[in-house]
Protein backbone atom coordinates (compact mmCIF):
# COMPACT_ATOMS: atom_id res chain seq x y z
CA UNK A 1 0.00 0.00 0.00
CA UNK A 2 1.13 3.53 -0.43
CA UNK A 3 2.02 6.04 1.79
CA UNK A 4 -1.04 8.50 0.79
CA UNK A 5 -3.45 5.55 0.36
CA UNK A 6 -2.11 4.47 4.13
CA UNK A 7 -2.46 8.39 4.90
CA UNK A 8 -6.23 8.54 3.88
CA UNK A 9 -7.00 5.19 5.91
CA UNK A 10 -5.51 6.59 8.82
CA UNK A 11 -7.90 9.73 8.35
CA UNK A 12 -10.68 7.29 7.79
CA UNK A 13 -9.69 5.48 11.72
CA UNK A 14 -8.98 8.46 13.49
CA UNK A 15 -11.84 10.45 12.71
CA UNK A 16 -12.91 14.34 11.59
CA UNK A 17 -10.54 15.54 13.91
CA UNK A 18 -6.70 14.83 15.60
CA UNK A 19 -3.53 16.01 15.90
CA UNK A 20 -0.57 13.97 15.36
CA UNK A 21 3.09 14.89 16.86
CA UNK A 22 6.27 13.47 15.89
CA UNK A 23 9.26 13.99 18.10
CA UNK A 24 12.76 12.81 17.02
CA UNK A 25 14.82 11.09 19.80
CA UNK A 26 12.02 10.13 22.37
CA UNK A 27 10.30 7.27 23.46
CA UNK A 28 6.50 7.23 23.48
CA UNK A 29 6.97 8.47 27.16
CA UNK A 30 9.28 10.88 26.68
CA UNK A 31 7.18 12.34 23.79
CA UNK A 32 4.13 13.07 25.78
CA UNK A 33 5.84 14.41 28.78
CA UNK A 34 7.85 16.57 26.12
CA UNK A 35 4.07 17.71 25.13
CA UNK A 36 2.94 17.99 29.16
CA UNK A 37 1.93 14.82 29.67
CA UNK A 38 1.33 13.98 33.64
CA UNK A 39 3.44 11.86 34.53
CA UNK A 40 0.47 10.24 37.45
CA UNK A 41 -1.97 9.58 34.26
CA UNK A 42 0.75 7.94 32.31
CA UNK A 43 -0.01 4.16 31.59
CA UNK A 44 0.02 1.48 29.23
CA UNK A 45 -3.14 0.90 27.18
CA UNK A 46 -4.58 -2.40 25.65
CA UNK A 47 -5.08 -3.01 21.89
CA UNK A 48 -8.56 -1.87 20.85
CA UNK A 49 -8.62 0.11 24.41
CA UNK A 50 -9.96 3.67 24.30
CA UNK A 51 -8.15 6.61 25.13
CA UNK A 52 -11.13 8.82 26.04
CA UNK A 53 -11.01 12.64 24.76
CA UNK A 54 -8.69 14.21 27.27
CA UNK A 55 -5.55 11.79 26.67
CA UNK A 56 -3.24 11.19 24.01
CA UNK A 57 -1.56 8.10 23.08
CA UNK A 58 2.02 7.58 22.22
CA UNK A 59 3.81 4.92 20.16
CA UNK A 60 7.65 4.59 19.51
CA UNK A 61 8.52 4.62 16.01
CA UNK A 62 11.71 3.87 15.50
CA UNK A 63 14.01 7.22 15.98
CA UNK A 64 11.17 8.97 16.52
CA UNK A 65 7.92 8.44 19.11
CA UNK A 66 4.30 9.82 17.58
CA UNK A 67 1.92 11.08 19.68
CA UNK A 68 -1.94 10.74 18.52
CA UNK A 69 -4.62 12.79 20.12
CA UNK A 70 -8.16 11.75 18.93
CA UNK A 71 -9.79 14.60 19.15
CA UNK A 72 -7.57 16.93 19.90
CA UNK A 73 -5.10 20.07 18.53
CA UNK A 74 -2.69 20.59 21.19
CA UNK A 75 0.13 19.69 18.89
CA UNK A 76 -1.09 22.24 16.63
CA UNK A 77 0.02 24.98 18.44
CA UNK A 78 2.92 26.30 17.96
CA UNK A 79 3.97 27.24 21.59
CA UNK A 80 3.44 23.39 22.29
CA UNK A 81 5.54 22.30 19.06
CA UNK A 82 8.53 23.89 19.79
CA UNK A 83 8.59 23.10 23.67
CA UNK A 84 8.64 19.58 21.92
CA UNK A 85 11.28 20.19 19.58
CA UNK A 86 13.85 21.77 22.17
CA UNK A 87 17.32 20.29 22.11
CA UNK A 88 15.57 17.79 19.05
CA UNK A 89 12.85 18.36 16.57
CA UNK A 90 9.25 17.97 15.80
CA UNK A 91 6.47 17.45 13.50
CA UNK A 92 2.65 18.03 13.77
CA UNK A 93 -0.33 17.50 11.40
CA UNK A 94 -3.54 18.62 12.82
CA UNK A 95 -6.60 17.51 10.79
CA UNK A 96 -9.45 19.61 11.92
CA UNK A 97 -12.81 18.48 10.99
CA UNK A 98 -14.76 22.93 11.38
CA UNK A 99 -11.52 24.22 11.56
CA UNK A 100 -8.02 24.86 9.01
CA UNK A 101 -5.98 22.09 8.85
CA UNK A 102 -2.31 23.07 10.38
CA UNK A 103 1.36 21.39 9.74
CA UNK A 104 4.30 22.59 11.67
CA UNK A 105 7.76 21.60 11.75
CA UNK A 106 10.15 22.47 14.69
CA UNK A 107 13.71 22.21 15.15
CA UNK A 108 15.50 23.24 19.25
CA UNK A 109 12.57 25.31 20.07
CA UNK A 110 11.80 27.59 17.20
CA UNK A 111 9.23 26.85 14.48
CA UNK A 112 10.85 26.60 10.87
CA UNK A 113 7.68 26.27 9.03
CA UNK A 114 4.11 26.07 9.25
CA UNK A 115 1.29 26.89 6.83
CA UNK A 116 -2.26 25.48 6.13
CA UNK A 117 -2.14 22.09 3.95
CA UNK A 118 -5.00 23.10 2.10
CA UNK A 119 -3.76 26.85 1.31
CA UNK A 120 -0.05 26.70 1.67
CA UNK A 121 0.92 29.95 0.06
CA UNK A 122 3.87 31.47 0.63
CA UNK A 123 2.33 34.40 2.19
CA UNK A 124 0.61 32.12 5.09
CA UNK A 125 3.65 29.80 5.21
CA UNK A 126 5.36 31.41 8.40
CA UNK A 127 8.79 30.61 10.16
CA UNK A 128 12.23 30.50 10.25
CA UNK A 129 12.86 29.34 6.96
CA UNK A 130 9.67 28.91 5.41
CA UNK A 131 11.23 27.95 2.10
CA UNK A 132 12.67 24.99 3.40
CA UNK A 133 10.13 22.41 2.67
CA UNK A 134 8.83 23.88 -0.53
CA UNK A 135 10.37 21.13 -2.60
CA UNK A 136 8.89 17.96 -0.72
CA UNK A 137 5.23 19.89 -1.01
CA UNK A 138 5.96 20.19 -4.70
CA UNK A 139 6.84 17.09 -4.88
CA UNK A 140 3.96 15.37 -2.97
CA UNK A 141 1.42 17.86 -4.73
CA UNK A 142 0.80 20.37 -1.66
CA UNK A 143 -0.36 23.28 -3.40
CA UNK A 144 -3.29 26.21 -3.15
CA UNK A 145 -5.81 25.50 -5.42
CA UNK A 146 -5.76 27.83 -8.63
CA UNK A 147 -9.57 28.60 -8.78
CA UNK A 148 -12.47 27.84 -7.37
CA UNK A 149 -12.78 24.42 -9.33
CA UNK A 150 -9.52 23.31 -8.42
CA UNK A 151 -10.00 20.33 -5.56
CA UNK A 152 -6.39 20.08 -4.92
CA UNK A 153 -7.38 20.83 -0.96
CA UNK A 154 -9.42 17.44 -0.76
CA UNK A 155 -6.39 15.56 -0.59
CA UNK A 156 -4.33 18.05 1.56
CA UNK A 157 -4.43 16.35 4.87
CA UNK A 158 -3.50 13.46 3.85
CA UNK A 159 -0.37 14.77 1.49
CA UNK A 160 0.34 16.48 4.85
CA UNK A 161 0.72 13.00 6.77
CA UNK A 162 3.05 11.94 3.70
CA UNK A 163 4.75 14.31 4.33
CA UNK A 164 5.44 14.44 7.86
CA UNK A 165 6.65 11.13 6.98
CA UNK A 166 9.02 11.97 4.60
CA UNK A 167 10.90 14.62 6.96
CA UNK A 168 10.69 12.09 9.77
CA UNK A 169 11.97 8.99 7.86
CA UNK A 170 8.72 6.85 9.50
CA UNK A 171 5.83 5.53 8.62
CA UNK A 172 2.69 5.23 10.49
CA UNK A 173 1.19 1.67 11.47
CA UNK A 174 -2.16 1.20 10.03
CA UNK A 175 -4.97 0.95 12.87
CA UNK A 176 -2.54 2.46 15.54
CA UNK A 177 -5.33 2.47 18.05
CA UNK A 178 -5.81 -0.84 18.20
CA UNK A 179 -2.21 -1.58 19.11
CA UNK A 180 -0.88 -1.59 22.48
CA UNK A 181 0.85 2.04 23.28
CA UNK A 182 0.86 4.18 26.64
CA UNK A 183 -1.38 7.30 26.70
CA UNK A 184 -1.24 10.39 29.64
CA UNK A 185 -3.33 13.66 29.95
CA UNK A 186 -1.62 16.35 28.60
CA UNK A 187 -1.63 20.11 30.21
CA UNK A 188 0.72 22.26 28.04
CA UNK A 189 0.86 24.95 31.12
CA UNK A 190 4.00 22.72 32.40
CA UNK A 191 5.89 23.15 29.41
CA UNK A 192 5.00 26.05 27.21
CA UNK A 193 5.68 30.01 28.25
CA UNK A 194 3.03 32.46 29.16
CA UNK A 195 0.91 33.31 25.86
CA UNK A 196 0.93 37.24 24.66
CA UNK A 197 -2.41 37.11 25.33
CA UNK A 198 -1.95 36.29 29.25
CA UNK A 199 0.08 39.63 29.29
CA UNK A 200 -1.12 42.62 30.62
CA UNK A 201 -1.45 45.18 27.39
CA UNK A 202 -3.38 48.48 26.79
CA UNK A 203 -6.67 48.87 24.78
CA UNK A 204 -10.02 50.31 25.06
CA UNK A 205 -11.78 47.13 26.71
CA UNK A 206 -8.92 47.59 29.59
CA UNK A 207 -9.35 51.23 30.74
CA UNK A 208 -7.05 50.83 33.45
CA UNK A 209 -3.89 49.08 31.52
CA UNK A 210 -2.36 51.82 29.61
CA UNK A 211 -0.67 53.65 33.49
CA UNK A 212 0.43 49.93 34.54
CA UNK A 213 2.16 48.74 31.21
CA UNK A 214 4.09 51.87 31.38
CA UNK A 215 5.02 51.71 34.93
CA UNK A 216 5.67 48.22 34.24
CA UNK A 217 7.86 48.23 31.27
CA UNK A 218 10.03 51.20 33.05
CA UNK A 219 10.14 49.50 36.41
CA UNK A 220 14.06 47.89 36.42
CA UNK A 221 14.14 44.00 36.43
CA UNK A 222 14.44 43.58 39.99
CA UNK A 223 11.39 45.74 40.84
CA UNK A 224 9.59 44.35 38.20
CA UNK A 225 10.17 40.75 40.09
CA UNK A 226 9.42 41.94 43.45
CA UNK A 227 5.55 43.37 42.37
CA UNK A 228 5.08 40.41 40.16
CA UNK A 229 5.69 38.47 42.95
CA UNK A 230 3.59 40.49 45.68
CA UNK A 231 0.93 40.17 43.26
CA UNK A 232 0.61 36.99 42.81
CA UNK A 233 0.52 36.06 46.38
CA UNK A 234 -2.45 39.03 46.64
CA UNK A 235 -4.19 37.31 44.52
CA UNK A 236 -3.64 33.71 45.86
CA UNK A 237 -5.10 35.43 49.14
CA UNK A 238 -7.80 37.01 47.61
CA UNK A 239 -9.26 33.43 46.40
CA UNK A 240 -8.13 31.55 49.39
CA UNK A 241 -5.87 29.83 47.63
CA UNK A 242 -2.29 30.91 49.52
CA UNK A 243 -1.86 27.57 51.93
CA UNK A 244 -1.42 25.57 48.68
CA UNK A 245 1.58 22.94 49.13
CA UNK A 246 4.34 24.58 47.07
CA UNK A 247 2.98 27.73 46.09
CA UNK A 248 5.64 29.52 48.67
CA UNK A 249 8.11 28.02 47.58
CA UNK A 250 7.97 28.21 43.75
CA UNK A 251 7.38 31.52 44.62
CA UNK A 252 10.30 31.88 46.22
CA UNK A 253 12.55 29.72 43.97
CA UNK A 254 10.88 30.65 40.80
CA UNK A 255 11.37 27.70 37.90
CA UNK A 256 9.04 25.30 36.51
CA UNK A 257 6.23 23.65 38.52
CA UNK A 258 6.37 19.54 38.49
CA UNK A 259 2.75 18.67 36.94
CA UNK A 260 2.86 15.43 39.96
CA UNK A 261 3.56 17.64 42.38
CA UNK A 262 1.31 19.19 44.86
CA UNK A 263 1.21 22.27 43.49
CA UNK A 264 1.28 20.96 39.89
CA UNK A 265 -1.91 18.92 40.94
CA UNK A 266 -3.68 21.85 41.79
CA UNK A 267 -2.87 24.15 39.11
CA UNK A 268 -4.53 21.06 37.11
CA UNK A 269 -7.61 21.74 39.05
CA UNK A 270 -7.67 25.13 38.56
CA UNK A 271 -7.33 24.77 34.95
CA UNK A 272 -10.23 22.20 34.61
CA UNK A 273 -12.74 24.72 36.38
CA UNK A 274 -12.60 28.00 34.81
CA UNK A 275 -15.26 29.81 36.06
CA UNK A 276 -16.36 33.73 37.46
CA UNK A 277 -14.36 32.40 41.11
CA UNK A 278 -10.89 33.49 38.73
CA UNK A 279 -8.60 30.81 39.22
CA UNK A 280 -8.11 29.84 36.09
CA UNK A 281 -7.17 33.45 35.80
CA UNK A 282 -4.75 32.72 38.89
CA UNK A 283 -2.83 29.84 37.25
CA UNK A 284 -1.97 31.91 34.13
CA UNK A 285 -0.72 34.70 36.56
CA UNK A 286 1.14 32.06 38.31
CA UNK A 287 2.93 30.40 35.15
CA UNK A 288 3.94 33.94 34.46
CA UNK A 289 5.56 35.18 37.30
CA UNK A 290 7.51 31.56 37.14
CA UNK A 291 9.12 32.95 33.89
CA UNK A 292 12.60 34.00 34.11
CA UNK A 293 11.94 37.53 32.08
CA UNK A 294 10.80 39.85 34.61
CA UNK A 295 8.62 41.28 32.13
CA UNK A 296 6.59 38.79 31.16
CA UNK A 297 6.48 37.67 34.93
CA UNK A 298 5.34 41.44 36.02
CA UNK A 299 2.82 41.54 32.92
CA UNK A 300 1.29 38.13 33.20
CA UNK A 301 0.85 38.80 36.80
CA UNK A 302 -1.22 42.36 36.40
CA UNK A 303 -3.10 41.62 34.31
CA UNK A 304 -5.93 40.13 36.70
CA UNK A 305 -5.98 43.75 37.60
CA UNK A 306 -7.23 45.56 34.39
CA UNK A 307 -9.28 42.89 32.60
CA UNK A 308 -9.49 40.20 35.05
CA UNK A 309 -12.64 38.83 36.86
CA UNK A 310 -14.29 40.81 40.39
CA UNK A 311 -12.40 38.91 42.62
CA UNK A 312 -9.03 40.16 41.39
CA UNK A 313 -9.83 43.11 39.57
CA UNK A 314 -9.54 45.37 43.22
CA UNK A 315 -9.47 48.91 42.90
CA UNK A 316 -7.01 49.31 45.99
CA UNK A 317 -4.57 46.90 45.09
CA UNK A 318 -3.98 48.31 41.25
CA UNK A 319 -3.37 51.64 42.74
CA UNK A 320 -0.58 50.11 45.57
CA UNK A 321 0.65 47.95 42.52
CA UNK A 322 0.98 51.38 40.24
CA UNK A 323 2.65 53.23 43.41
CA UNK A 324 4.72 50.46 43.63
CA UNK A 325 6.25 50.20 40.26
CA UNK A 326 6.58 53.72 40.71
CA UNK A 327 9.01 53.59 43.42
CA UNK A 328 6.02 55.63 45.41
CA UNK A 329 5.29 52.70 48.55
Amino acid sequence: MDDLALAHRLIAELDETFCLTFVKGADAAAALLRMGGCPDTLREREPGEPCGPANAAALTLGAWSVVIEPGGALGADHALLEAASRGTAAVSVFRGGKSAAHFGYAVDGATIAGFDPGYPTEETTFGADPGMLRHLMDALGLRPPSDESDTAWREADARAIVLAQRITGVRMPEEPLRAARLSARLEPWFVTPARPGELLRAGRRTPHAADLVAAAEAAAPALQRAVAVAEVRRQAASLGVADTPGLDEALDAGGPVAADSPLGRRVREWLATPGPDGLDWFAASLRGVLDPDPRVAVLAALRPLAAGPAALADDAARAAALDALRGQD
